[in-house]
């Protein structure tokens, strides 16, 4: 389900991510998943959020939750250990080696990820490598075949911005329809 957000004032006054005064409002497609992404209900929100030239690419980029890279280093992990089991069926390696495929290919597997991880953060001035704003809670209302927000709580990444933020939709926050807190 696509849905809008609700009545919420993003300040165009600076890049809600990195800080920079040269931005534009820009479309972020933000998700909301439960049920670990398969099987479960989907919902995404489409917030118009200030965004320089330099952090526009972070807007595709979703954060991964724990359940996704625990499946990364998995994958990672089958796939290294399987190398290694052919590499020891088709050559000679040190007894040693043999002996430990699973630990050295485990340990081998969480190198890597946290590498590919560690190689995935922000780069300053930038907070986030991804998407700047996240819907952390959202509680939907149905009724008549429509739906409306109920409660919305938003982190950001960028603290400068959330207080921003949370100066320009203080009424909303203060009837609790609204939430702001850092990512």
């Amino acid at each position: 389900m696509v849905t809008d957000a609700p009545q919420l004032n993003f300040p165009a006054t600076f890049c809600c991510n990195c800080g920079d005064t040269n931005c534009t409002q820009e479309i972020q497609d933000t998700r909301v998943t439960r049920g670990f992404g398969f099987g479960g209900a989907n919902t995404t929100f489409q917030l118009a959020i200030p965004i320089c030239e330099a952090c526009r690419k972070s807007l595709r980029r979703r954060p991964s939750g724990l359940f996704l890279r625990m499946l990364v280093l998995a994958g990672t992990a089958i796939v290294i250990l399987g190398a290694l089991i052919v590499s020891a069926k088709t050559s000679t390696m040190p007894p040693w080696i043999s002996q430990n495929l699973f630990i050295i290919g485990g340990a081998l597997a969480l190198a890597l990820v946290v590498l590919f991880y560690r190689l995935r953060r922000a780069r300053p001035p930038q907070t986030s490598y991804y998407q700047p704003v996240r819907i952390k809670d959202v509680r939907l209302m149905f009724s008549e075949g429509a739906g409306r927000i109920a409660f919305m709580k938003l982190a950001f990444t960028n603290q400068d911005y959330l207080n921003v933020f949370s100066t320009a939709n203080r009424d909303a926050i203060k009837a609790k329809n609204l939430a702001a807190v850092k990512a």
